[in-house]
C-alpha cells in the first residue's frame, strides 16, 4: 500500500525550520531567505485589526536619498542606507537620527545610459549583521576616481550603535576571480544588487551589470570580518565567455544551507551546454549555481541547474535571475528530496529543486528537467518567493502585473515534494512590487500574516503596505486584510519585521515603522475550533481579559465576528472590572471544507481589540485544486503544465480504486495508483499532487477530464485548453526619436509606439529606458502584456545639461523571438538664445536679413529671418553691443550724410531692432566703424572708429539711448595699413574683447583686449596668411555652441566659412568647414 504523509492542517516542524530571533539581522530573516519570521505574536490578523494598531513613525527627516535596501534591525537601531551612499543609524521606537554617515559621491548612473536605478548607485544590497564581530556590513559603490569609468566598490563595517567604521575597512573590492585571473573586476560595469551573505566569518556579495551593459559579468566576492581583505572572488562566466551571467536576484539575497554552501541565480548570458550538475562548466548563464567555499577560502562551482531551454531565456531576456532563490525549511521535504530550494524568473515558471542534486542541464528524460517539479508558468517574478510552515506549508510568489498567488505543499503519489496553486490574491501586483514576507507565532494557526509592499507602476508612485491572509479562503482567494501608504514605493522593496514591528524603506528617502504603540484592551490568544463536517457546527467559549495599563474597569461597547463563524452575544456585559473576564460563546459552521478564518472584534471604550479564529470544514472524499484545469492560448507545437492538488477533505482516509486520465492533447502523470494490490491512500485532510499537461498539435479548443474513484465517491475533474497558431510581433514606430536641437536647461518630450502586429501576445521580458539627459518619467514596465494589434506609447524627455550632440537607446525585449529592439534617441543640447550669436546680413535689394546662431557645429546658422527693407541707405552697418539670438543687442549705421544711427535690440528674436535713433552727424570722416562689445571693462559696449589718416579712436560706451557714446579718445596711428577690422568679442577666453585686423598682403592680426581705457589691446600676434581670399569678416560671437567666439569668412565664390573659436590666444580658431554656398548675394555681413 502506497500512504501519503501530511496533512493540510498541521503545522510542518522539523529540522530547517527558521527559529525565532533577536532582530532583523539580514536580507528576508535568515540565510535560507525564507522571508518567515515565526517570532511575531502581535502581528496576527487580529492584531493588525485593532484600532491602535497604525504607523508608529515615519522618520522625522526624509533621509538623503533612495532607499533600495532592506532595513535591517539590530537592537534598538534600524540600519538604512541610501543610493547617496548615506547610511543612517535609527531609534526604533521614534524614528529619530541617531548617527548619520556619508561614503562619498554617488556613482552617476547616466555613465552607462541605465535607467533601472537613476540617478545616482550608491548602496543597493541589503546589509548584514554579525554579532560576532559587532558589526553591520555594507556595500558602496563610490565616484572617487579619475572619471564615471573608474569609480571603487567598498565593503564597510559600521558599528550599529554609533555609526562608526570598524578598524580596517573599508575594503576595496578588486582584483580578478580565482577561475579567471586574466580578467580584473570592473567597478564602473558593476551592479551590488543582492542582499549580503554572512557565512562563516565572511561577508559575501553578489554582483551584475547596469542594463546589461558591457563587459559586465557575475561575480560572488567574499570579504573576511576578522582580517579586513578580499578572501575570495569567483566569476559566473570563464573560457568560451567572459561576460554576461549577472547576479541581481532583484534585490534578493545570496543563500546559504550551512558551512561552506551558497547558492546564486545568474541571468543573461552563454549558458551551460548539457551536462550534469556535479561537473558545472565555466559558463554558468541562467543557472542557479551551488558554490562551495574551500580550505582555502577561495570559492568552486561544485552543482548547478539550467532549464533546457535556457538559451531560448536569454535570446528573450526572460532571465532566470530576475528572481532570488530560496531554500526551504526542511519540513517541506520527503525522504526521496528532504532539502529543498524554490526558484522562479521572468518566464514564471516555479522550479522545485533538490538544494544537494540540482539538476544539471537537460539531464531528465529525453533531455527535459531534471527537477524535483515544476509549477507554472504563473506570472513572472521580479523578486523572490516567501514561505510560511504552518497550515500545511505555503510558498508565496508575486507575479508581475499577477497576483500575490500561494502554493501549497503536498506530495506526489510517488512521495515526492510538490507546490501547486492553492489560491491568489483577487488584486493585481504592477511592475517595482515587492516579494513577501511572513509573520507568524511559530507556526499557530491564525497567527500569520503575509506581508508585501504594492507598487502602482514602473515610478513606485501610490505604494502600499499590505498584508493577507496566509491561507486561502473557500473561493480560493488570499484575503486583505490591512494596508497604509507608502509614498513612492523603491524597486522590489521588502519589508523588514522585528518584535512585532514593521519597517519599510521608500524611493522617496523616507522610512516608515508600522505597530502597535499601547497594547490592546483585551488580551486573548486565536483560537482553533479544529475541524467541523460542512453545514455541521462546532462551538467553544472565547474568553478575553481585562488588558489596560493602569488595569482598571472597561466599557464592552460591540461584538462582532466575520467568516463561517457567529457570537451570542444576547448576554454580553456592558463592561468588565479591572482584570476581569469576557467570555464570548462563537460558533464554526463551515460552508466549504479546508481551512477557515474569521475575526471576533471587540469594540471597547479605550479602542477595538480583534482575535483570529480558525477552523477546518470536512467532507468525506476527495476534492482538486484547483477544480478545474485550464490552459490558455496555448501555441501549437508547444507543451504546458499545470499541477493540481488532490485532497482528502474528509476526517476518515481515502483509498483510491480508479484513475482515468485525460485523452487527446492532454496528458497527466503522477497520478495515484489504483493498483488494487498497491493503492494510494491519502490520509484524512492528505494530499497527492499531480501534474497535467497539454501539448495541442492543432488549433481550436479541447476538452477532457480526469476521473478518480475512492472510498467515499468518485471525482471529475475538467481538463480545457484553447490552443492558437500564430507569432507576436512588435514594431517600434517611429524606429528612433530625433529631437534636433533642445536648448540646454530646458527639456522636449517626445513619443514612440510599441505595436504588437501580430495575433498571439507579447510579454515585455525587458525594458530599460535611458538615463541621464534622456529621460522617461513612466518607463514601460517589464512584464507588461501587449495583446494582437494592440499598441502603447512610451515618452522620453530630453534634458540636456550641457551643449552638444548626445544620443542613448530605449531597449525592449518581447518574448516574441526577435531578440532585444532598440529605439535609439538623439539630440543636440544648444545654448540658450541669449549666448548664441547672429549674424546679420543686408542683401543687394537692401533688405537686412538675421541668422541665429544654432549651437551646432555641423550647422551653425539656422534659417535667415526677415529683418526689414530700407537698409541700402546706409554704407556702414556694424554690432556695438553684439547682436544674439534672443533679440538682444543693439547696431549703429551710417547714412550717406555722415549721420549715425543707434538701433537698440528689443529682446524679441522676431522683431530684433526698435526704431532708430539718432546718434549725430559728422561721423562722414571715417573709413571703418568697428563694434567690439566691451573693450575698457566697463560693462558697456564700446565703437572704434578710423579716420581717413590711419588713427583709431575709441568712442566708450556710455549706457544711453540717447547719448551712447563718450567723447572720443586716440587709441594710435598706423591703422590704415589694415583693410579689415572685426570685433568677435573674446577670442582668447580671458573675458576681455578682442579685435581681429587683415593687413593688405591678406595677413590676419589678433589685439588681445586689456580691458583698460588708456590702451585697451596688447600688442598684435599673428594668427596666419592667406586671409586675403575673403572678401567679407564676420564676429557673430559664439554660434556653434561651446561658449567661445567664433569667424565666419566669405571667398570670393560666395562660399562661408566657419573657424570655430578654441579660447586659446596662440591659435584661437580651428581648421574652417564649410558652412555653405549662395552668400554673394549679400553686400554686407555683421
Amino acid at each position: 500500500m502506497l500512504a501519503v504523509t501530511g496533512a493540510l492542517t498541521a503545522g510542518l516542524v522539523g529540522v530547517g525550520v527558521p527559529q525565532a530571533r533577536a532582530g532583523e539581522n539580514t536580507g528576508s530573516v535568515d540565510s535560507l531567505r525564507t522571508g518567515w519570521d515565526q517570532g511575531e505574536s502581535g502581528l496576527s490578523a487580529a492584531d493588525v485589526k485593532s484600532s491602535s494598531f497604525g504607523q508608529l513613525w515615519k522618520a522625522p527627516a526624509q533621509l538623503d536619498g533612495q532607499i533600495y535596501a532592506q532595513p535591517i534591525v539590530v537592537g534598538a537601531t534600524v540600519v538604512a542606507v541610501t543610493e547617496n551612499n548615506v547610511a543612517y543609524g535609527l531609534d526604533r521606537t521614534t524614528g529619530a537620527v541617531l548617527w548619520k554617515r556619508n561614503f562619498g559621491p554617488a556613482w552617476p548612473a547616466a555613465t552607462l545610459s541605465c535607467g533601472d536605478l537613476a540617478p545616482t548607485i550608491g548602496s543597493t544590497g541589503t546589509p548584514v549583521y554579525d554579532p560576532a564581530s559587532g558589526a553591520v556590513y555594507l556595500t558602496t559603490k563610490v565616484d572617487d576616481g579619475p572619471n564615471a569609468l573608474n569609480p571603487h566598490w567598498y565593503m564597510h563595517a559600521l558599528d550599529p550603535v554609533t555609526g562608526a567604521e570598524k578598524q580596517g575597512f573599508p575594503v576595496t573590492i578588486k582584483g580578478s576571480a580565482s577561475n579567471d585571473p586574466s580578467q580584473s573586476f570592473l567597478p564602473a560595469y558593476e551592479m551590488q544588487r543582492p542582499g549580503l551573505l554572512l557565512l562563516d566569518g565572511t561577508v559575501y556579495a553578489g554582483f551584475g551589470g547596469h542594463c546589461d551593459a558591457k563587459p559586465y559579468r557575475g561575480y560572488v566576492v567574499g570579504v573576511s570580518t576578522t582580517s579586513p581583505s578580499v578572501t575570495s572572488m569567483w566569476a559566473t562566466e570563464t573560457g568560451a565567455s567572459n561576460s554576461g551571467a549577472g547576479i541581481w536576484q532583484s534585490g534578493g539575497g545570496l543563500v546559504s544551507d550551512g558551512p561552506g554552501r551558497i547558492f546564486v541565480a545568474t541571468g543573461n548570458g552563454v549558458s551551460p551546454a548539457p551536462g550534469p550538475g556535479t561537473s558545472p562548466p565555466g559558463t554558468l548563464a541562467e543557472s542557479v549555481v551551488r558554490l562551495q567555499v574551500q580550505s582555502d577560502r577561495s570559492l568552486k562551482a561544485a552543482d548547478f541547474f539550467s532549464p533546457s531551454n535556457a538559451p531560448t531565456l536569454d535570446q528573450l531576456d526572460t532571465d532566470l535571475a530576475s528572481g532570488g532563490p530560496v531554500g526551504l525549511p526542511d519540513s517541506f521535504g520527503t525522504a526521496s528530496h528532504p532539502h529543498l530550494l524554490v526558484q522562479q524568473g521572468k518566464d514564471g515558471r516555479v522550479f522545485l529543486l533538490d538544494r544537494d542534486h540540482l539538476g544539471g542541464r537537460s539531464q531528465g528524460p529525453g533531455g527535459t528537467d531534471a527537477v524535483v517539479g515544476v509549477t507554472g508558468p504563473l506570472k513572472g517574478q521580479w523578486g523572490h518567493p516567501a514561505v510560511w510552515g504552518g497550515d500545511g506549508g505555503y510558498v508565496y510568489v508575486v507575479g508581475n502585473g499577477g497576483s500575490l498567488t500561494a502554493l501549497h505543499r503536498g506530495v506526489t503519489g510517488k512521495g515526492d515534494p510538490a507546490l501547486s496553486v492553492a489560491g491568489a490574491s483577487q488584486d493585481s501586483f504592477p511592475y517595482t512590487s515587492g516579494s513577501a514576507v511572513v509573520t507568524s507565532d511559530g507556526t499557530r494557526s491564525g497567527s500569520a500574516l503575509v506581508w508585501v509592499v504594492w507598487s502602482g507602476g514602473p515610478t513606485g508612485v501610490g505604494a502600499q503596505l499590505r498584508a493577507y491572509n496566509p491561507v486561502p479562503d473557500a473561493n480560493g482567494v488570499l484575503q486583505l486584510v490591512w494596508s497604509a501608504p507608502i509614498g513612492t514605493a523603491a524597486k522590489f522593496a521588502v519589508p523588514a519585521t522585528d518584535g512585532n514591528q514593521v519597517f519599510v524603506g521608500t524611493r522617496d528617502g523616507k522610512v516608515y515603522a508600522y505597530g502597535n504603540p499601547v497594547g490592546s484592551p483585551l488580551k486573548g490568544g486565536p483560537v482553533d475550533f479544529g475541524t467541523a463536517q460542512v453545514g455541521d457546527a462546532v462551538s467553544t467559549d472565547v474568553v478575553l481579559t481585562e488588558n489596560q495599563n493602569p488595569s482598571r474597569a472597561l466599557t464592552i461597547e460591540s461584538v462582532s465576528v466575520d467568516g463561517p463563524f457567529t457570537a451570542d452575544t444576547a448576554s454580553l456585559p456592558a463592561s468588565i472590572p479591572a482584570g476581569g473576564q469576557l467570555t464570548v460563546p462563537v460558533t464554526f459552521r463551515p460552508a466549504a471544507v479546508l481551512g477557515a478564518s474569521g475575526t471576533l472584534t471587540v469594540a471597547t471604550g479605550a479602542g477595538t481589540f480583534a482575535l483570529s479564529l480558525h477552523g477546518v470544514g470536512t467532507r468525506a472524499g476527495l476534492a482538486a485544486f484547483p477544480g478545474t484545469v485550464s490552459f490558455a492560448n496555448q501555441p501549437t507545437g508547444t507543451a504546458a503544465t499545470a499541477n493540481v492538488q488532490l485532497t482528502n477533505t474528509g476526517t476518515e482516509p481515502e483509498t483510491i480504486t480508479s484513475v482515468a486520465p485525460p485523452t487527446g492533447p492532454f496528458s497527466a502523470d503522477n497520478l495515484p495508483s489504483a493498483d488494487p494490490a498497491d493503492p494510494t491512500v491519502v490520509p484524512a485532510q492528505g494530499s497527492v499532487v499531480l501534474r497535467v499537461g497539454y501539448a495541442p498539435t492543432a488549433t481550436g479548443r479541447h476538452s477532457s477530464s480526469i476521473t478518480l474513484s475512492s472510498t467515499s465517491g468518485t471525482l471529475t475533474i475538467p481538463v480545457e485548453g484553447n490552443a492558437i497558431s500564430g507569432q507576436g510581433h512588435l514594431l517600434l514606430t517611429p524606429p528612433s526619436l530625433a529631437f534636433g536641437g533642445v536648448t540646454r536647461g530646458t527639456s522636449v518630450t517626445k513619443s514612440f509606439t510599441i505595436t504588437n502586429s501580430g495575433n498571439v501576445p507579447v510579454t515585455i521580458t525587458k525594458a530599460k529606458a535611458p538615463a541621464g539627459v534622456f529621460t522617461s518619467a513612466d518607463p514601460l514596465p517589464e512584464g507588461l502584456v501587449i495583446g494582437p494589434e494592440q499598441s502603447v506609447r512610451q515618452t522620453v524627455t530630453f534634458s540636456p545639461t550641457t551643449v552638444g550632440a548626445r544620443s542613448a537607446s530605449y531597449e525592449i525585449t518581447g518574448d516574441s523571438g526577435q531578440g532585444a529592439m532598440l529605439e535609439t534617441v538623439g539630440g543636440t543640447g544648444t545654448p540658450p538664445p541669449a549666448q548664441l550669436g547672429t549674424l546679420l546680413a543686408r542683401d543687394t535689394f537692401g533688405v537686412l536679413w538675421q541668422y541665429h546662431g544654432t549651437g551646432v557645429a555641423a550647422a551653425p546658422l539656422a534659417r535667415r529671418l526677415d529683418i526689414g527693407p530700407g537698409w541700402n541707405t546706409y554704407n556702414l552697418i556694424t554690432s556695438v553691443s553684439r547682436v544674439m539670438s534672443d533679440g538682444t543687442g543693439s547696431v549703429v549705421a551710417r547714412d550717406g550724410t555722415g549721420t549715425l544711427w543707434l538701433y537698440q535690440g528689443t529682446g524679441k528674436a522676431a522683431a530684433p531692432f526698435a526704431p532708430r535713433r539718432k546718434v549725430g552727424p559728422g561721423w562722414g570722416g571715417y573709413t571703418s566703424l568697428t563694434g567690439t562689445g566691451d573693450v575698457t571693462g566697463d560693462g558697456r559696449a564700446d565703437l572704434l572708429a578710423r579716420d581717413t589718416r590711419g588713427t583709431l579712436w575709441l568712442y566708450r560706451g556710455t549706457g544711453s539711448t540717447t547719448a551712447p557714446f563718450a567723447a572720443r579718445t586716440r587709441i594710435g596711428t598706423g591703422w590704415n595699413t589694415y583693410n579689415a577690422l572685426t570685433g568677435t568679442g573674446d577670442v582668447t577666453g580671458d573675458g576681455r574683447a578682442d579685435l581681429l585686423a587683415r593687413d593688405t598682403r591678406g595677413t590676419l592680426w589678433l589685439y588681445r583686449g586689456t580691458g583698460s581705457t588708456t590702451a585697451p589691446f596688447a600688442a598684435r600676434t599673428r594668427i596666419g596668411t592667406g586671409w586675403n581670399t575673403y572678401n567679407a569678416l564676420a564676429g557673430p560671437r559664439d554660434v556653434t555652441g561651446d561658449g567661445r567666439a567664433d569667424l565666419l569668412a566669405r571667398d570670393t565664390t560666395g562660399t562661408l566659412w566657419l573657424y570655430r573659436g578654441t579660447g586659446h590666444a596662440a591659435a584661437p580658431y580651428a581648421s574652417r568647414v564649410s558652412v555653405g554656398p549662395g552668400w554673394k548675394i549679400y553686400n554686407s555681413l555683421v
